[in-house]
């Protein structure tokens, strides 16, 4: 099986400067490659541009398909500008790509990068190519499972699991690393569960980008700000190793 793959990021284009999708294989459609674009995080998206790990976010695609993309700073902006410039590798799934991973997008994600399918081009590629997506979803992801619950309660975290699964908006505040986190949360959910949910490990709130779950800001104005904003959810997950004793309680609604 093979997975189209696209680029979203800022370049000098042949009709265009600026934020766009910049690659794409042939398998993308006008109309698909449009959505994609629609997703795609432009300047100061990220939470953190010195971030070590990059931010891994996923939604659906339409009625037929899905999207497990990378964003990370790489470099400076061609125009110069202050800031980061903000790269964005998008891979397209189809339910049945989801399915051989029972659709948990983290599993696929482990299985790109141990195929070495994650790649931060210093130049693009004139013809980007889609990518084999090899084996299936095996044993499930418990390292993380195992990992987490050394710093979240089982009660906690199976908590965490039915408000993602149930709000429509969740901010996230948490000292716990995000990727393990979602793993976890994604590990607790049925397979047929798991298809209706989206998330950013990293990318800042936006209602162009609606994500099911994504991590607030550390800027306590802003958080006051999506405090304010109908259908949010903010939740305090701090470690059992903290001196909070307010872990997991919403703050919110």
């Amino acid at each position: 099986m093979r997975i189209p793959q696209a680029i979203f990021t800022s370049l000098r284009g042949e009709q265009f400067a600026g934020y766009q999708l910049a690659a794409r294989s042939p398998e993308i459609s006008e109309e698909l490659a449009h959505e994609l674009a629609s997703w795609g995080p432009a300047h100061d998206s990220l939470l953190d541009e010195a971030a070590g790990e990059p931010s891994i976010n996923f939604h659906p695609l339409g009625p037929e398909n899905f999207c497990l993309s990378l964003t990370s700073s790489a470099g400076p902006e061609y125009s110069g500008r202050a800031g980061e410039r903000i790269y964005t590798q998008m891979f397209v799934l189809s339910h049945e790509a989801l399915a051989r991973f029972d659709n948990h997008p983290l599993l696929i994600l482990r299985a790109l990068e141990a195929a070495g399918r994650v790649l931060v081009y210093d130049e693009l590629p004139r013809g980007l190519r889609s990518v084999p997506l090899v084996g299936r979803a095996g044993e499930a992801d418990w390292d993380c499972l195992e990992k987490v619950l050394e710093q979240i309660s089982p009660e906690r975290l199976t908590n965490l699991a039915a408000a993602f699964f149930e709000s429509a908006s969740m901010g996230l505040a948490t000292t716990l690393p995000p990727r393990p986190l979602v793993s976890a949360l994604f590990q607790l959910l049925l397979p047929e569960e798991r298809t209706k949910l989206s998330f950013t490990t990293g990318l800042r709130h936006s209602l162009r980008r609606p994500f099911r779950l994504f991590l607030l800001p550390n800027d306590p104005a802003a958080r006051r700000q999506l405090q304010r904003q109908p259908g949010v959810t903010l939740v305090e997950i701090p470690s059992l190793h903290t001196h909070a004793n307010r872990a997991g309680s919403e703050v919110a609604t």
